[in-house]
């Protein structure tokens, strides 16, 4: 399960960064992860949550968006592949053969790339800081 090594570099990173800006409690982690990072969201945050405890970050909330692969094509076309375009849902694919199926430019048909949908960034980070008085 790669959600668990991904899960402590996020939790590292977070830490550091909360620590960095005298954080007391960390409230919130919020990410951007690609549809094609091939990443489990629920595996991840149950894995971020299993690292975060006894930690400032002990029942932070976890929330994933979701971003869909983007294409470009040679025509000038450049958007991203929606839910119509990946394909029909019933068939037994994975989500990736359903993306892989759908490369055609919906501007000109031809063979599009694909340019984003494997990113994973921390998007930010809910803190509280102490109160100094």
């Amino acid at each position: 399960m790669h959600e668990y090594s991904i899960a402590c570099e996020i939790f590292e990173q977070v830490i550091a960064a909360a620590r960095a800006h005298g954080a007391s409690e960390v409230r919130s982690v919020t990410l951007e992860m690609g549809r094609l990072t091939h990443t489990n969201p629920e595996q991840l945050s149950f894995c971020f949550g299993a690292l975060a405890e006894g930690s400032i970050a002990e029942g932070a909330k976890f929330i994933v968006e979701m971003i869909p692969p983007s294409l470009e094509c040679e025509c000038g076309y450049t958007g991203t592949v929606d839910e119509a375009q990946a394909g029909e849902r019933d068939e037994l694919l994975s989500e990736l053969l359903e993306y892989v199926a759908a490369l055609k430019c919906p501007a000109c048909g031809k063979q599009a790339r694909i340019t984003g949908g494997r990113e994973l960034v921390i998007k930010s980070i809910d803190i509280e800081t102490e109160q100094v008085q």
